[in-house]
């Protein structure tokens, strides 16, 4: 015996239901939650980077008021022309570069230490980000004591035990100060590096390096094809905030030596500060921000390139 099931003509299903539209005050909901955030950006960030960037378009001098007037690209033609600009530029590179590789390198040894199994390990990480969690006022004051030519303890112990014959001016020698800048401020902020490294290298799966220490792969060959694949994009997103942070560091120089001596530690934003608040030039400071801004800019953009390529 056959059962035959009728088939239903397709004509005979009942229409579909019509979707009612959404009414506009549904539709306009997700955009009243996010609202208030995009009001704060646009007075926090983005009103500040216009105004600089039409400011640097500008005849802007304290000294000189209701003469400001729009001069297009007079600004730049005089920060680029200024003797002082080039050496300047090139010592924010060299700070930019020194902090970036110091950090990343000696962020990733305390790492990848930080990420072995040991007692006390919740203790040991949290001393490890003290110098980061620091103020930096706090930090200008504790070395400048540390290095200080004549009662430094650093000096004093380097006296004693015969290291050197005359105690080192480390902030007022213009061969000394740049590297001892850079060295303090990657003691400062190399935790910081450290604790996204750390969270790039707790993602590695245990089970891959273990088959990779069971296939016989060195420690160079372990590191390179098994947790560098893992920990790019935390190595990545370490030097973009790095070069950020490193090339807007005013805080970090003008503390220590404001500059000098002679001009030795002078970098793009000491420089922008003296032009804003001993010329009083607001279109020249407007002008070299600006330019840090665009570097910043293109760092991010090449970031972005990258990182988000290779997940695609």
């Amino acid at each position: 015996m056959t059962v035959t099931t009728p088939v239903r003509d397709s004509a005979s299903r009942p229409p579909p239901a019509q979707q009612r539209p959404i009414p506009l005050r549904r539709r306009l909901t997700p955009f009243a939650f996010v609202a208030p955030a995009v009001v704060m950006l646009v007075i926090m960030l983005a009103y500040p980077v216009g105004n600089a960037i039409w400011t640097s378009f500008n005849h802007e001098v304290a000294t000189e008021p209701g003469q400001g007037e729009f001069v297009g690209l007079d600004n730049f033609r005089a920060v680029f022309g200024d003797p002082d600009f080039a050496g300047t530029a090139v010592r924010s590179v060299l700070w930019v570069f020194g902090n970036l590789v110091l950090q990343v390198l000696v962020g990733l040894v305390i790492a990848s230490v930080l990420n072995q199994r040991m007692r006390a390990r919740a203790v040991v990480r949290s001393v490890v980000i003290i110098p980061w969690v620091v103020p930096t006022v706090v930090v200008a004051l504790m070395w400048r004591f540390m290095l200080d030519p004549s009662s430094g303890p650093l000096n004093e112990l380097l006296l004693s035990t015969g290291v050197v014959s005359e105690p080192p001016l480390w902030l007022a020698d213009t061969e000394l100060a740049f590297p001892v800048l850079i060295l303090i401020s990657v003691w400062k902020w190399t935790p910081f590096v450290a604790v996204i490294l750390l969270a790039g290298l707790q993602s590695v799966p245990d089970e891959v390096r273990e088959a990779a220490l069971i296939d016989g792969a060195t420690m160079f060959q372990r590191f390179r094809y098994v947790i560098m694949p893992h920990i790019s994009t935390s190595i990545a997103m370490a030097s973009v905030l790095t070069i950020a942070y490193s090339i807007n560091n005013f805080a970090g120089i003008w503390l220590f030596t404001r500059g000098g001596p002679a001009g030795s530690t002078e970098t793009l934003t000491t420089l922008a500060y003296r032009y804003a608040f001993q010329a009083f030039d607001f279109g020249r400071a407007s002008a070299v921000a600006v330019v840090l801004f665009v570097f910043v800019f293109l760092v991010s953009c090449v970031y972005f390139y990258i990182v988000e390529g290779r997940r695609r």
